[in-house]
């Protein structure tokens, strides 16, 4: 389906980018035009900036426009352009992800501090350990990192929670959480990943529900912030 051709009921950030979409091709904006911030679009539009940004990361998947990370949102060659990009990006918005993700990984947290056994505890130490080894190898940490989140829904106790989890992650291959995260691929961050997964385990180590679930809930803030203090 084309983006111009959404159906009313879509998502809204795909709403946005249809009517930035159709902004581009009547000219509004011009070949190599950068567009006003988002900011400002999302006052003109009457939407968050979160939609805004993920209508711009739309945008550039469907390549109407190039994102230059601290410089601005640029129009691109119309050439660039195949009738089979434009389409809906697979998956969800990576706000929509991270909201789950705080949602479901905050109780299976909860629920790892209570039923979590000594070979879970063990396990998620080795995952920690793991990643503090290979924050400059970024595949070989994210399988850490993944194995973390896993093994504290497991640990959780509950075969559908840790179903949702594994299908949380699965949805971070997706082309929209890719094109955000790779942005955001710096080692300072990962140092505090290592560092909030330490304080998440030390949390369900002392058998405390709240604070596990504050810790990662507190973990997934922090992702959150990478994507909204990016400057498009």
């Amino acid at each position: 389906m084309n983006v111009l051709d959404l159906p009313a009921g879509s998502r809204r950030y795909l709403q946005i980018a249809r009517k930035l979409a159709a902004d581009i091709e009547s000219g509004r904006y011009s070949l190599g035009q950068r567009l006003p911030p988002e900011r400002e679009l999302a006052q003109t539009l009457d939407v968050s900036r979160t939609t805004v940004r993920e209508a711009l990361l739309a945008l550039e998947i469907m390549r109407f426009v190039e994102i230059r990370v601290g410089s601005g949102v640029f129009v691109l060659d119309p050439a660039q352009r195949s009738q089979s990009e434009l389409v809906e990006p697979d998956g969800a918005p990576p706000s929509d992800v991270l909201a789950a993700r705080r949602i479901i990984e905050g109780e299976t947290a909860a629920l790892a501090a209570q039923n979590a056994t000594n070979a879970d505890i063990s396990r998620m130490q080795s995952t920690i350990d793991e990643m503090a080894a290979s924050l400059h190898d970024i595949e070989r940490f994210d399988v850490a990192d993944a194995a973390f989140h896993t093994a504290i829904s497991k640990a959780a106790g509950n075969d559908v929670l840790a179903g949702f989890v594994a299908h949380l992650w699965r949805m971070r291959e997706g082309n929209m959480w890719t094109l955000w995260y790779d942005q955001t691929r710096h080692v300072s961050n990962r140092e505090k990943s290592v560092e909030y997964h330490q304080i998440i385990l030390r949390a369900i180590e002392r058998r405390a529900p709240d604070a596990a679930r504050t810790a990662m809930q507190t973990h997934l803030d922090g992702l959150a912030e990478r994507f909204y203090q990016l400057k498009l």
